[in-house]
């Protein structure tokens, strides 16, 4: 072999020793970061595990404390509620909508007053319609007796149909 070309077979050696060690590092870096990892989650874990009971008791005496103040407004509400008793609400309501109001003499002297009143006005309308009713009759039987003569006698049936008629 010339010189030349053990030169160029050992540059090649040289290369292809680098290429492998260097692929070899980037394999062992992801490994070395694959560890790393690893360890980082198993002291997180650890950590969350020893700090649960911890982290568990202070919610609890978070929720304690927020359900004593919901009791405390809902107390306050239901007290408000409370000072007005059913009865006095059932009352409102009956006098509002009319319910329950017993009559005074002013009222019954008032709607006799508006009854007499209404009476007067049905009585002028059913005097003013009576002269009207009793003209309508007439004209109706006017009416009736100028369309009378002008009515024709009815037609007598064509003989084929009275012949099938009769059968």
């Amino acid at each position: 072999m010339s010189k030349d070309s053990k030169k160029s077979l050992q540059d090649l050696k040289e290369v292809t020793n680098q290429a492998s060690e260097l692929a070899k590092s980037i394999w062992l870096a992801g490994l070395g970061a694959y560890g790393r990892a690893y360890d980082e989650a198993q002291d997180r874990y650890e950590k969350a595990s020893k700090e649960t009971p911890r982290l568990f008791t202070d919610l609890v005496d978070k929720g304690t404390r927020l359900e004593t103040q919901a009791r405390e407004k809902l107390g306050e509400v239901t007290s408000i509620g409370k000072t007005v008793s059913i009865e006095e609400r059932i009352s409102k309501m009956r006098s509002s909508l009319g319910f329950g109001h017993t009559a005074s003499a002013d009222d019954m002297q008032r709607l006799e007053k508006k009854l007499d009143a209404l009476s007067k006005k049905v009585d002028a309308l059913t005097k003013a319609s009576k002269p009207a009713a009793a003209k309508a009759p007439a004209t109706k039987a006017t009416a009736a007796k100028t369309a009378a003569p002008k009515a024709k006698a009815p037609r007598k049936a064509p003989a084929k149909k009275a012949a099938a008629k009769a059968e």
